[in-house]
């Protein structure tokens, strides 16, 4: 019964697709959305001085219905985000585009000389089709919880995959190769701002269990001597998480409470930069819980930079 079914249904599709009047169709053809490459390359994932940031190449246009390209930048300078909508704009294409330092500088309001290690620049481009249509350079997106629909429609193959080259979404850190062993050494606190003890000026960077990682051996001056470990990935961004203790509460201020716990806040960058001996952590501040449970957060965010001696 079933192998009859399939014939019957195999027989039925046949019938239907060889008879189809395409002017009765109602569902639309596909259409060519608009999209804009790289001739060659996209720019370096990432950049080994600040400034010397350097890049050019061809863009061009491979369905030929492209009327105006936008190309708006975001960076994190210094955990800090600024935002230049109007980066680049070209309208005739193919067509090369190009910046550097000075110009990546001169678009955020900034001087070249406050991009340093660390900082992250990511690029999103808007195409708009000759027939009014805005494509923008992110992938389709569907929020569940409110049943809304993200900006973007460029399919995720065309943005990730390298071959293609894409000139719609891509970017760029200044950074270099993380080395434990030359992080290792005694630091002297720059910036101790926000709930943490104050009178510790200096601490000790001894290796982690992993290459990946460090432990900064008790940055807050506690009485208890805490370590923190730090994850850090190739490009020196940090990672505090799940949250650790860091100092006891009433140290600070409060006493009877249990110890203070700090994770990294999601939002802003923290760096571990091995090539000039630098620790930036932007942490939020936990209290009167263990760390591994959810605690709350407690006067909102500390920041330590310190430099190795």
């Amino acid at each position: 019964m079933k192998n009859t079914f399939k014939i019957f249904f195999l027989i039925l599709l046949i019938t239907i697709v060889g008879c189809t009047d395409e002017s009765k169709d109602p569902l639309p053809q596909l259409e060519k959305g608009a999209f804009i490459r790289f001739a060659n390359s996209q720019p370096s994932a990432t950049f080994e001085d600040p400034q010397l940031i350097e890049f050019s190449d061809q863009i061009y246009d491979p369905n030929n219905n492209v009327i105006e390209y936008k190309l708006a930048l975001r960076a994190v300078i210094s955990g800090t985000t600024l935002i230049a909508e109007n980066f680049i704009t070209e309208t005739s294409f193919p067509t090369t585009i190009s910046f550097n330092s000075q110009s990546l500088a001169d678009a955020l309001g900034i001087d070249v000389s406050e991009i340093r290690f660390g900082d992250v620049f990511e690029f999103t481009a808007t195409a708009t089709r000759n027939d009014g249509v805005v494509f923008y350079g992110e992938a389709p997106s569907l929020d569940p919880d409110n049943l809304t629909v993200g900006l973007g429609n460029t399919e995720n193959n065309l943005l990730a995959i390298a071959g293609y080259t894409n000139a719609m979404k891509f970017g760029t850190i200044i950074a270099c190769t993380f080395v434990q062993a030359d992080m290792v050494g005694t630091y002297t606190i720059i910036n101790d701002s926000g709930y943490s003890i104050s009178g510790a000026t200096t601490f000790e960077v001894i290796a982690g269990p992993l290459p990946s990682q460090i432990i900064l051996v008790n940055p807050f001056g506690s009485s208890q001597n805490y370590e923190v470990l730090v994850d850090v990935n190739d490009f020196g961004i940090a990672t505090i998480d799940p949250k650790q203790n860091v100092f006891l509460t009433e140290e600070y201020c409060c006493a009877g409470y249990s110890p203070t716990s700090i994770a990294t806040n999601p939002a802003l960058t923290s760096l571990a930069l091995s090539c000039i001996g630098y620790i930036e952590l932007n942490v939020n501040n936990f209290i009167g819980i263990p760390p591994e449970t959810t605690g709350f957060t407690f006067g909102g965010l500390t920041q330590l930079s310190a430099q190795k001696n």
